[in-house]
Parts: structure tokens; C-alpha cells; sequence
């Protein structure tokens, strides 16, 4: 009984993820970060804006496969 109440203390002391919107790459289909969503409030954790995208996208090399391509703000997903 006290590993399983000793385990579920150190649950409780894990660091919380930030949360961020990702895209995923369209060659290596790899997942990789855009940007951070803000921690200062609940509000942005449950009901983040996506951010501001021009409108003929954006060019960015994915960090795990280098390759260049357009992202659009439909594409981006919301992670914790």
C-alpha cells in the first residue's frame, strides 16, 4: 500500500507539458513544433486562438528531415 500511494505522489509532481501548435511535415510526416501557446492564464490552455498565418502560408524546414515546404494555417494542429 505504500508504493501505491508513494507512486501516486510522484503522479502529482510531474512538470506539466506546455502546450503548442504543431505541423506535420509533408515528406517525413513527423510531427515538429510551430509555436508555444501562452501559460498565462487557463483560458489559452482550453481554448487557444491559432495564430496568425499570411494568407499564401508560411516556408519552414522540418528539424527532423530538413525539407522545405509551404504550411498554411489550417494545418496546424493543437498538442499538449
Amino acid at each position: 500500500m505504500y508504493v501505491l500511494c508513494r507512486q501516486r505522489f510522484v503522479w502529482w509532481l510531474r512538470v506539466p507539458v506546455m502546450a503548442s501548435w504543431v505541423l506535420e511535415c509533408l515528406n517525413c510526416n513527423q510531427k515538429f513544433e510551430y509555436s508555444k501557446i501562452s501559460a498565462s492564464g487557463l483560458i489559452n490552455y482550453f481554448q487557444p486562438l491559432k495564430p496568425e498565418m499570411p494568407p499564401d502560408g508560411v516556408q519552414m524546414q522540418c528539424p527532423n528531415c530538413g525539407q522545405n515546404g509551404q504550411y498554411f494555417r489550417h494545418q496546424l494542429t493543437y498538442r499538449t
